[in-house]
């Protein structure tokens, strides 16, 4: 998998948007993602990372789930939103100056 293709990840792109909103329902995230099964599937590995934490409100009705992002998840985030910086940042040079070269 390319670099570009992983940081469009479902789980880099949920983490990263964890970071942003800090937590945030279940609800809001699988809006984002169209499988269920790719939903849990992200969820379980960044949770088992402890990249994320997932708190459940059993008293709501319905019960509700929150996830939010951990320490260590918004250290990789940082990262992460770091090394997309500089994807961007090296592509519009490299557009340039193949537009300077024709």
């Amino acid at each position: 998998m390319g670099i570009k293709k992983f940081l469009q990840s479902y789980y880099v792109e949920t983490l990263l948007f964890l970071h942003r909103v800090e937590k945030t329902r279940h609800r809001d995230i699988a809006i984002r993602i169209a499988s269920r099964g790719t939903l849990t599937n992200v969820l379980n590995s960044l949770l088992q990372e402890g990249l994320i934490a997932r708190e459940i409100e059993v008293n709501a009705k319905p019960i509700r789930s929150y996830y939010s992002i951990t320490d260590r998840g918004r250290t990789v985030a940082e990262k992460l939103n770091e090394i997309k910086y500089i994807m961007i940042e090296q592509s519009s040079r490299f557009q340039s100056q193949e537009q300077v070269g024709d």
